[in-house]
C-alpha cells in the first residue's frame, strides 16, 4: 500500500470515528429501537459516547437522571447496549446496562430504584439490585437471569416488622424471570414471576405460627390461608 492510499484510509477512518463520537444520543437511541425495549427518558442529551438521559425509565422502573453511552460495536450490529450510571445523594447510586435487542433486558446493575405502584396490594416501595441480569428472547422467554434483588417493603402489615426487606436469588423459570425472596427470620417469604412484556405474578405467603390475632389481621388485607402459611397472590404490570 502506497503512502498516499494510507494516508487516505487513516484519514477515512478517523472521519469515521470522529462521525461516531459526535452521532446524538437521541437519534441513536430512536434508530436502534430502545423504546421498543421499554427504555425511554423525558429529555435525551450529549452524544452516543458521552449522553445523559433526563428522568430516565425502564418500563414503569424510574432509573433516574442518568449519564449513558452507547457501545458503537453494539449499534454496528444493530443492536443497542447502553452503559449507565447515576450518582445521586438523594436517591443513591444505580449503575449498569441496557440491552434493546438480542436478547433485550439488563445485565450487571447495582444499585436503588423506586418500585413506582408497588406489587399491588404489597406495598413494595423500593427494589435494590445487587449484580442482576435479566434477559429475554424476541418472544418474551428468559434467557438469563441471575443477581439478587431485595425489595423493601415501607408500609406495615398486620403489625410484622419488615423494615430489612425480602431479599433472594433471581433465575428463570418456565420461561419467566424469577426472584424467590424471604425475609430474615425467614417467616416471610415472596416469589415474584415476569416475562417480557412485564406482566407479573407474586404470591406474599407469611407464617403467622399459631396467633389468631395476626392471622385475623392478615384476613383483613386479604391474605388467604394456604399451606405455608397466610397467602396473598397479586398480578398486574409493571
Amino acid at each position: 500500500m502506497s503512502v498516499r492510499r494510507r494516508w487516505i484510509v487513516a484519514a477515512a477512518l478517523f472521519a469515521l470515528l470522529l462521525i461516531v463520537a459526535t452521532f446524538p444520543m437521541r437519534l441513536a437511541l430512536s434508530l436502534s429501537g430502545a423504546s421498543d425495549a421499554g427504555i425511554s427518558a423525558r429529555e435525551i442529551r450529549g452524544s452516543v459516547w458521552s449522553g445523559a438521559l433526563i428522568d430516565a425509565r425502564l418500563g414503569a422502573l424510574p432509573i433516574g437522571s442518568v449519564r449513558a453511552s452507547l457501545s458503537p460495536l453494539a449499534l454496528l450490529g444493530g443492536d443497542t447496549e447502553l452503559a449507565f450510571e447515576r450518582a445521586d445523594q438523594r436517591l443513591g447510586p444505580l449503575a449498569g446496562r441496557l440491552h434493546g435487542s438480542n436478547p433485550r433486558g439488563m445485565s450487571d446493575v447495582n444499585g436503588t430504584t423506586s418500585l413506582a405502584g408497588g406489587l399491588g396490594p404489597i406495598p413494595a416501595d423500593t427494589i435494590r439490585f445487587e449484580g442482576a441480569t435479566i434477559r429475554f428472547d424476541a418472544a418474551g422467554k428468559c434467557v438469563e437471569a441471575r443477581g439478587r434483588i431485595q425489595l423493601s417493603v415501607a408500609a406495615p402489615i398486620a403489625g410484622l416488622d419488615l423494615s430489612q426487606g425480602l431479599s433472594g436469588p433471581l433465575s428463570c423459570a418456565g420461561g419467566r424471570a424469577q426472584a424467590a425472596l424471604a425475609s430474615q427470620s425467614g417467616m416471610e417469604r415472596l416469589t415474584l414471576g415476569f416475562d417480557g412484556q412485564g406482566n407479573y405474578r407474586a404470591q406474599f405467603a407469611i407464617n403467622v405460627d399459631r396467633d389468631p390475632a395476626m392471622a385475623a389481621a392478615l384476613a383483613v388485607l386479604g391474605f388467604k390461608p394456604g399451606s405455608n402459611g397466610f397467602v396473598l397472590a397479586t398480578s398486574g404490570r409493571f
